[in-house]
Order: structure tokens, then C-alpha cells, then sequence
């Protein structure tokens, strides 16, 4: 629906004098091409990260395998040989001595780190023998060593990252774990600061530093920035045409505004009109509610207990139900119109009239009386125009049971005994209104239905009504719902099921209309 406005001037908006400036855009093209390489910087920065802690745990690992191999293969070959070699700390005093694997990492960590800026590598504890000087263990480093001795691990590695824009740095450490050779060895030592070592104890732990200046591999950016001048100069011409064009956009704004007051004056032509239609569609919303059965008519039956509920999701609904009785004989009926609206609501007027013309006449027999039905809306249809169909059930209540004909959703039967039952009509019928001759398609079916048995009726509006997070109520939540509310009476179960129902939709909105009834036998 048009909303009428007034034909008032309007000052013009501040984009529409900034797209009259073609530098404005120039500078909003060049702005945005000049925070690209900056985006690029950050991701090289990522790469920069990544690339030193792969490199400085590939360095971890080799220096870790070489103080193992030099154990094995150099101190431990020579403590087993009968020469006069000396595995000491203090080997640069002994005659024929050679390092320990611990004095190699310290003594590693200073020939690295005089060899290059940029690489550093420590081997350090807490507990240095007495001979040395403490190790300035640094926050980094006396964190690590804690988290290690609390879970020792020999593949745990703590990272540290620092820097800036400009240059990263990144800090690992790995923690040195006591074997049965370095317990033996340092338990026994006398200048051992500790002598209750045992295998697996974290004696300390290497670190590496790696560093690495990101601005270094600022000429990698050379074609990039190219790019960006070429892209530049294009947005510059591009922002030049723009303004061009948006001369041009002036002046059909000016010829825009001239009819500004034709379509004012058809606004109020339409709301006028809109008024009346929409007077229409409420006495047709009336209508359609008018028909419905009363509550003095379902509370009427003798040998049944109705109650039933009926909500369109416009104003008028396309979801058809009705009690007809002649004789002593109770007929229920239920159907859904395709969509909801108008159209539909009409629809569903003409099944209600043709079922009780139908019922008047007598036709006690369940498959003629929905042959006969059909064909009538099937003219109705022709006669109309409309592209509507409907699917359609009867239930026919007699003694102790029901004769059900036509297709619809599944039937619900909750025994007495707490069974619960789910008829299938598919196969019952044809959608009313698709073909003019059904006969060769309806069935009936008969269910027994004694006293205390219950059927629950519905349109697929309340089984495919959603959540909030889009879940549908389902089959299974309604039976469950019926299950549960079965012990009331009907109106006070069929309020609680409405309940359940609407707790499920929250603040979703209503797609289509919900119809439900629950009917029990006396």
C-alpha cells in the first residue's frame, strides 16, 4: 500500500552535495586503497609469527638431539672407555676432559648468540651447582619452568610473542628432564646444589629467542604498491565519471519531483480505497467466524465432548471445521485451503455451504456425500476462476465408532486404556477441488471409538508452526501435549495444548492458520 506524502521541498542531503564534488570520492577511492597494504602488513606479521615458532621449535629440537647424542655417543662412550678422558663441568681445567651434555647447551647458548642478533639460546635452572653464578631466570622463564615441574612433559613448549608493527620476536621454552645417567651423575656430585634427583624430574629448561624485522620485507610490497597507483589513477577517473552522472541524476530528480505531486494526490486516491477494502475483508473476517459452530452447539451433543479453536494467520483464514448434525447423526468435519488470505477464506465458505446442503439432503453415506462435494466445488472453482484446492476429512461418529473418508493430516485416537493410535488418510482421498471425478480415489475407515476415547483434529498450521530458532511443533510434540492433557476435560485440555503450542512459537511469527479439536467420547 502507497503512503501519501505531502509535496513539501526537501533540502538536499549532504551525500547528494558530497557526489557533486568528484575529489570527495577520490579521496574516499585513495583512503580505501591505502588501508589495503596495511591489512597486508598484518597478515605478513601472521606469517612472521608462525614462521619464527616454527623455526624456533625446529631449533629446540636439534639443539635437544644434539645434547642427547652428545650423552650417548661422547660422554657416554668415553665415561665407558678405560682411557683417561674426564666428563666434567670444569673441563677446560681438566687434562682429557670434555664437557657435559649441560655445560655443551650452556656454552652453545653463548657461541649462538655472539654469532647472530637475532638468535639467542639459554640453558638455564634454578638450581645451578655451586661453583656458578645464578642464572637470571627472566618472568618468562620462571612461569615455564613452574607450569613444567607441576605437568612434566618433554613435547610441552610455552610460547611468548613481543614486538612491534615493525619487528616481532618470539620466546619458546622446553623443559630438561633428568635421565637415569644425569640422576646418578648429579646425586652423587659434590658440588651438586640437589642430590635427590629422580628420573623424569624438570632439572630446568632451553630457551630460544628468535627475532625478526617485519620492515625488512617491506620491498616484497614493490608490485602491490604499482597496483595501487594504477588503481588509484582508475578511481580517480571513475570518481570524475560519477560526478558526470550525478549532473545527470539532478536533473531527473528535478522531473521526479514535478510528479511528486501526481503520485500524492493517487496516495490518497488508494488509502481511500484501501479503506474500503479493508472494511470489506473484516466483514468478510466476520463472516467466516459467524459460521463457525457455536459453543451451544458443541456443548449439545449427547454422546460426544467438542471442543475446538480456529486462528487465521490474516484476516481471513483458509483452515475449514464444522459439526453438522441431522437426525441423531454427527459429522465433523476438517480441511486446510492452499494458503490463507481472502481467496481462500472464500473457498473455505463454499465447502462450509455445499457440506451443509449436503448434510440437509440426507446423503448418510460418507464416500458419496465427499463425491458430491467435490463436484460441486470443482464447478465453484471453474465458475471462479481461482487456482485453490483443499485437503478434506470427514469423520462420521455412529455408535461406538467413526468412519473416516477424504485426505488430510493424521488422525489422532487416544484410547481410554492410555493407548494412542495415528491414522493415516492419505490414501482416503483427493485433495478437494483438483479433479472434477474422485470417485476411484475415496476410501473410508472405520475406527472403533468407545467410551473415554478421544480424537484430536488439526491443520498442518499447528504441526509446522516454528520457533524462534525456525524448529517446527511437530506431530510428535502434539501427541505428547494431547497425552499429557488428556485427564481434563476437553476445553480445559484443549487450552493447555494452545498453550504448549504458542510456548513453542514464542515471538515467531504465525505463517498459516491454526486450527485444532478435541472431541471425546462420553
Amino acid at each position: 500500500m502507497l503512503k501519501a506524502t505531502e509535496n513539501t521541498p526537501t533540502k538536499p542531503a549532504s551525500w547528494s552535495k558530497a557526489i557533486e564534488r568528484p575529489w570527495v570520492f577520490a579521496g574516499v577511492v585513495v583512503l580505501g586503497l591505502a588501508l589495503l597494504p596495511v591489512a597486508v602488513w598484518f597478515d605478513l606479521r601472521t606469517i612472521s609469527d608462525a614462521s619464527l615458532r616454527v623455526q624456533a621449535e625446529d631449533l629446540d629440537k636439534a639443539l635437544a638431539e644434539i645434547r642427547d647424542y652428545y650423552a650417548r655417543n661422547v660422554v657416554g662412550r668415553a665415561l665407558a672407555a678405560d682411557g683417561t678422558v674426564t666428563a666434567t663441568h670444569a673441563y677446560m681445567e681438566t687434562e682429557g676432559g670434555i664437557p657435559i651434555p649441560a655445560t655443551l647447551s650452556i656454552e652453545l647458548g653463548d657461541v649462538i648468540g655472539s654469532q647472530s642478533g637475532s638468535l639467542n639460546y639459554r640453558f638455564v635452572s634454578d638450581y645451578p651447582f655451586t661453583n656458578r653464578a645464578s642464572h637470571n631466570l627472566s618472568a618468562f622463564e620462571k612461569n615455564a619452568l613452574a607450569d613444567f615441574r607441576a605437568s612434566p612433559d618433554e613435547n610441552s613448549i610455552k610460547t611468548s610473542y613481543e614486538g612491534s608493527i615493525f619487528d616481532r620476536r618470539i620466546e619458546i621454552a622446553s623443559p630438561v628432564l633428568m635421565g637415569e645417567a644425569c640422576v646418578a651423575c648429579h646425586n652423587t656430585h659434590p658440588e651438586s646444589p640437589k642430590t635427590d634427583w629422580s628420573a623424569g624430574d624438570v632439572r630446568g629448561l632451553q630457551t630460544i629467542t628468535v627475532s625478526q624485522p617485519i620492515s625488512n620485507n617491506l620491498f616484497a610490497f614493490k608490485y602491490l604498491m604499482l597496483y595501487f597507483a594504477g588503481a588509484g589513477a582508475f578511481g580517480a577517473t571513475f570518481a570524475g565519471l560519477q560526478w558526470r552522472q550525478a549532473r545527470r541524476f539532478a536533473v531527473m530528480n528535478s522531473d521526479l519531483e514535478k510528479a511528486n505531486g501526481e503520485i500524492v494526490h493517487l496516495n490518497r486516491q488508494l488509502a481511500s480505497e484501501n479503506l474500503r477494502l479493508g472494511a470489506e475483508i473484516e466483514v468478510a473476517r466476520q463472516i467466516q467466524m459467524m459460521v463457525l459452530p457455536t459453543k451451544d452447539e458443541l456443548g449439545g451433543l449427547q454422546h460426544l465432548e467438542i471442543a475446538a479453536f480456529m486462528e487465521p494467520a490474516d484476516e481471513v483464514g483458509g483452515d475449514y471445521y464444522d459439526v453438522l448434525q441431522l437426525n441423531g447423526r454427527v459429522k465433523v468435519g476438517i480441511g486446510d485451503v492452499t494458503g490463507h488470505g481472502l481467496e481462500s477464506g472464500v473457498l473455505m465458505l463454499m465447502v462450509q455451504s455445499v457440506a451443509t446442503a449436503l448434510q440437509e439432503q440426507g446423503i448418510n453415506d460418507p464416500k458419496q456425500f465427499l463425491i458430491a462435494l467435490n463436484g460441486a466445488i470443482c464447478r465453484n472453482i471453474r465458475r471462479t476462476g481461482t487456482d485453490k484446492h483443499l485437503t478434506l476429512s470427514f469423520l462420521d461418529f455412529d455408535a461406538d465408532k467413526i468412519t473416516l473418508s477424504g485426505q488430510h493430516e493424521d488422525l489422532i485416537v487416544l484410547r481410554s486404556d492410555g493407548g494412542c493410535e495415528i491414522v493415516d488418510t492419505m490414501d482416503l482421498g483427493l485433495p478437494i477441488g483438483l479433479e472434477a471425478d474422485i470417485e476411484t480415489f475415496v476410501a473410508t475407515h472405520s475406527i472403533a471409538f468407545g467410551t473415554g476415547d478421544m480424537v484430536v483434529l488439526y491443520t498442518d498450521g499447528v504441526t509446522e508452526a516454528e520457533s524462534p530458532a525456525g524448529d517446527l511443533y511437530g506431530l510428535e510434540r502434539l501427541v505428547e501435549s494431547a497425552k499429557r492433557r488428556r485427564a481434563h476435560e476437553v476445553s480445559v485440555m484443549l487450552e493447555h495444548m494452545l498453550t504448549d503450542l504458542k510456548t513453542h512459537i514464542g515471538t515467531q511469527t504465525i505463517h498459516d492458520d491454526i486450527t485444532l479439536l478435541v472431541i471425546r467420547h462420553r
